[in-house]
């Protein structure tokens, strides 16, 4: 396999003329002839997702979120950022960014995460939301244990009333503004990655209790689909590769152990 067959692979799965305007997606670094004989999938390129690819001789890494994201006016050595980029270079690796057509693309970003809640009947009011149907109406805190167990994580919750809930809508990532388009939609509960306070506020006013719970634990399951998935079909079709998963977070401390 080269490169150039892995990027044709995910635009098949999520076509990179999806992603928002605003975004940096594709093949960031590196070059599409490229020989691949192992790919590591992960959030985000940090330093340790590099050296763990290194360690296992992937010479592709495919990440949700851009390393390359806004213009870099200088790279420092000893600064994170380029360190990491030091690493990529003088090991001639090659990234791969799926972002926003990731969190959109059916089995991506959002519909992982209302897979992995257990939501039944899922719709999508917009490209980025999803609502369904829990198998049985939850209390605020029941339904914060099921997020506990399903993504390994407190989220905090912040809850319009007692009542029970049925209805759950459900964004990963900084999709706080998707609240009202939730409520709108029937939603009795909102459970996002990152969301500000002025939208609690309003969520909150609209009857809407609000899950914050973090960036990566929402986005997690998208990233585990998408690694699964290149198993299942480099199996299927007999691609001479081999493909590894990171998935430590970036900060010690915040995610329970499964």
């Amino acid at each position: 396999m080269k490169v150039k067959d892995v990027l044709s692979w995910l635009d098949g799965l999520a076509p990179f003329d999806s992603a928002e305007d605003f975004d940096n997606v594709g093949l960031l670094l590196g070059d599409a002839e490229a020989a691949v004989r192992g790919v590591t999938f992960g959030m985000d390129v940090t330093e340790a997702l590099v050296d763990e690819a290194i360690a296992h001789g992937d010479g592709l890494i495919v990440a949700h979120h851009p390393f390359i994201f806004h213009a870099l006016k200088r790279i420092n050595y000893n600064d994170p950022q380029g360190r990491t980029l030091l690493k990529l270079t003088e090991n001639r690796l090659c990234v791969i960014a799926a972002h926003t057509n990731w969190d959109k693309a059916p089995g991506g970003v959002s519909d992982s995460l209302a897979q992995a809640i257990g939501l039944t009947d899922v719709s999508a009011p917009d490209a980025f939301l999803r609502l369904g149907t829990l198998p049985v109406p939850l209390s605020p805190a029941e339904l914060g244990g099921l997020i506990r167990r399903s993504l390994h994580i407190d989220a905090r919750c912040y809850p319009a009333s007692d009542a029970p809930i049925a209805r759950v809508a459900v964004a990963g990532g900084a999709y706080g503004e998707g609240y009202a388009l939730a409520a709108a939609s029937g939603a009795q509960a909102f459970v996002v990655g990152e969301v500000r306070h002025h939208e609690l506020l309003d969520a909150c006013a609209r009857g809407l209790t609000v899950y914050d719970a973090g960036h990566f634990p929402t986005e997690l399951p998208g990233v585990m689909s998408l690694y699964e998935r290149f198993l299942a079909d480099a199996t299927r079709a007999g691609w001479p590769v081999k493909a590894h998963l990171h998935f430590q977070p970036p900060y010690a401390g915040a995610l329970l152990a499964p």
